[in-house]
């Protein structure tokens, strides 16, 4: 995919492009295509399908996120104004959405996400310990994926021996190309299966219930009821689809930038205080997640003239690596003081799970250059990244041997 984009006519005076954000290209080509059209554009039209704004001002794009009342969550995917699934809490506007909030408040808090930090720094280090002399792999494969997994899964009290399904199913959920699945059978048939299986689980925990957040979140009520099963499902497959992959792509993005960049990785092995920027920074340069909203009135944004129901991509790369919000902004600053990225969102919806990703992404970064400090991407890789959220596919680094 390159930087620039092929015009395709205009829409209501507005330039109109074939833009397909699902298709995957060259590492960092997505940021680098957000950077361009930022710099020519404040918004334009896509023509796939049956089209939809995409907003490219990083303070318009902000400003959306925050104004649920305009810029709706009842659809939050590009190609579906009328989603026939429903993920909660993340599809649901307030003030339901701020009641759902408000009970998993107390399991996302800072508080409690700091009292794992032991068992997370655990499974952290042993997955580690189990690579290290290996002399190099994948690491996706074999740590960034498995780790925020695992940790996910002892939180909803899930057995660890279905780590591999459900890194088979993710696989197949959201990182399929269009030439692997072209019918979109395998993506369909991998839901099914997540749908099935927290079915399992949901009735599993209403015939004995456990200490674990799965079961907890069944004794809560709303408006004086209980959580329905149809509710609770919608619910465990947010979770699972939010749990599984964005601290994985954060962790392969770190990853890849001190391979990349040795002075940094050297800089963070002799200060590890400089890791809680660094991960900051790795969040706001590398930006991954593209958000849409579904416009629920007639609203102009970005030059864009959108009409109640029609989509609007609002790309988190604009305002992260806006020039006039950072300086030398597309560059990973050990010791920038401002980071006040909007990585994890902004207004309502921004991400519930921030503080338990915060803290999974410092310690795999402190824990990872405790035991390989010295380590560099393998030479003869053409490194790729897929479309929709823009993680590496595969990053086959090495170390402890002389290039």
């Amino acid at each position: 995919m390159s930087a620039t984009l092929e015009p395709d006519g205009t829409h209501a005076g507005v330039p109109a492009y074939h833009f397909d954000n699902r298709l995957g290209g060259p590492v960092l080509s997505h940021q680098h295509r957000w950077d361009e059209m930022a710099r020519t554009h404040s918004g334009f039209r896509s023509t796939i399908a049956r089209g939809y704004w995409v907003v490219t001002e990083g303070e318009a794009v902000q400003k959306a996120l925050q104004d649920w009342r305009t810029f709706s969550n009842t659809s939050v995917t590009a190609l579906e104004p009328n989603p026939r699934f429903l993920w909660i809490p993340e599809m649901l506007d307030p003030p339901l959405h701020t009641t759902w909030r408000r009970l998993l408040g107390s399991a996302f808090s800072p508080k409690t996400v700091a009292a794992r930090e032991p068992e997370i720094r655990q499974v952290a280090s042993a997955l580690i310990d189990e690579l290290k002399d290996s002399g190099g792999t994948d690491v996706l494969d074999a740590f960034a994926r498995r780790f925020p997994t695992l940790i996910f899964m002892r939180l909803m009290g899930l057995p660890e021996e279905d780590l591999p399904r459900f890194l088979d199913w993710v696989h197949d959920l959201l990182h399929l190309s269009y030439g692997e699945d072209p019918d979109g059978n395998r993506q369909m048939s991998a839901m099914n299966a997540v749908s099935d299986y927290f079915e399992e689980q949901i009735a599993l925990r209403r015939e004995s219930p456990r200490d674990d957040l799965l079961s907890r979140a069944m004794t809560w009520t709303i408006d004086g009821e209980p959580i329905g099963d149809r509710d609770m499902h919608a619910f465990c497959i947010l979770l699972f689809q939010a749990g599984f992959d964005t601290v994985p792509i954060s962790i392969g993005w770190a990853l890849y930038h001190f391979a990349a960049h040795p002075d940094q990785r050297k800089a963070i092995v002799a200060n590890p205080s400089l890791v809680a920027t660094a991960v900051e920074e790795i969040l706001r340069v590398y930006s991954f997640v593209v958000p849409a909203r579904k416009a629920m009135r007639d609203v102009e944004i970005g030059g864009c003239p959108v009409t109640a129901g029609e989509m609007v991509m609002l790309p988190l790369a604009v305002t992260n690596r806006d020039p006039g919000r950072f300086d030398d902004a597309l560059e990973v600053d050990l010791h920038r003081k401002a980071t006040n990225h909007i990585a994890f969102g902004s207004g309502p919806h921004r991400c519930l799970g921030s503080h338990l990703a915060r803290l999974e992404l410092n310690v795999a970064v402190e824990e990872w250059h405790r035991r390989v400090p010295d380590y560099r991407i393998t030479p003869g890789q053409d490194l790729e990244q897929h479309g929709n959220m823009y993680g590496i596919k595969q990053l086959r680094l090495e170390w402890g041997q002389t290039p």
